[in-house]
């Protein structure tokens, strides 16, 4: 079921946004909104099993009559689907103009931002990060959250934009259970039952902050140029023929602002600013030679590398 507070009367100042990032953290996000431009905000989250996923299924629903004005993912693909579909529209202020090429759709139909990193965690009194495998490709035992939903459908489509290494990673996963989220990936670590987990990095960090003892590590891709460590942003968008077009075109210009890649950067997510200024004062979460990734190409291989991540699992495609 999906989580929610959505107002039950209309009211002219108030801008409802779809959003799949933690409730904690978008109860944050959307009180300092408020409090800066007296604009009101009404919700509805998303589950962590099936993270973004229903939230994409249910734009498309209502197409034809929609109800959010925004939509805030945790992740992109989806996003990058849902403009495919038309159901986006450009968002063009002097904040959105200026927005990095690289962190934007090209007609400004969506924006990323504050990227979370997919790591491997593992508990750091069992293993030395200098001896663990090189590449992401060696931890097919893992520990992994369903492939079908959230970041790990992110990650998996885009794996699959190195064919051969990936074919050969889906040989070494058979079996592996499927898991309700990322969360719970990194608590089958805590607990001894997994050696390592395939997770994002805000779900490391929760686990540090509850004084668990897990330890994250950024694997290569593959060798030689190109980067390692996947990054998957949060994209924001307004929603076509939404009802409050100029307060969603308000809220998309303050998610892109420095105070929420601050706030994101202090939260317990600790996500990884975009923007240098804010960069500059958390050289602690700074990825070095991160993976440079075509999502848009990602996400035409997504659909078959998740049919087959499935057939390897052994369990039926849906």
């Amino acid at each position: 079921m999906l989580a929610g507070c959505i107002a039950t009367t209309e009211n002219k100042n108030e801008v409802t946004v779809y959003v799949s990032a933690d409730e904690q953290i978008a109860r944050e996000v959307f009180a300092a909104f408020t409090e800066k431009t007296g604009i009101e905000v009404s919700w509805v989250g998303d589950t962590e099993a099936s993270k973004t996923t229903a939230l994409v299924q249910r734009l498309r629903r209502e197409k034809d009559n929609p109800l959010a004005d925004v939509f805030w993912s945790s992740e992109i693909l989806g996003t990058i689907r849902l403009a495919q579909d038309e159901i986006l529209v450009p968002a063009k202020s002097e904040v959105t103009l200026s927005w990095p090429t690289q962190h934007r759709d090209a007609s400004f139909l969506w924006f990323a931002f504050s990227p979370r990193a997919r790591c491997i965690a593992y508990r750091p009194l069992e293993h030395e990060e200098t001896k663990l495998p090189k590449t992401w490709w060696e931890f097919g035992a893992a520990s992994m959250a369903d492939p079908r939903f959230g970041t790990t459908r992110t990650h998996v489509a885009v794996m699959a934009l190195f064919p051969e290494a990936f074919t050969e990673f889906l040989k070494t996963i058979k079996g592996k259970p499927l898991l309700g989220g990322n969360a719970a990936t990194v608590q089958q670590v805590v607990d001894g039952t997994a050696t390592f987990a395939m997770t994002d990095s805000d779900d490391v960090h929760a686990s540090i902050a509850r004084g668990e003892s897990v330890a994250m590590y950024y694997p290569s891709h593959h060798d030689g140029k190109g980067g390692g460590t996947l990054l998957i942003p949060n994209t924001v968008a307004i929603i076509r023929g939404c009802a409050h077009p100029e307060l969603a075109e308000q809220f998309v210009d303050f998610m892109l602002s420095d105070e929420v890649a601050l706030l994101l950067a202090t939260s317990t997510s600790h996500n990884i600013p975009l923007q240098r200024s804010v960069a500059e004062q958390f050289p602690e979460l700074q990825v070095d030679n991160p993976l440079q990734v075509d999502f848009t190409k990602a996400s035409a291989l997504e659909d078959e590398a998740i049919a087959r991540m499935m057939k390897a699992l052994s369990h039926e495609s849906k």
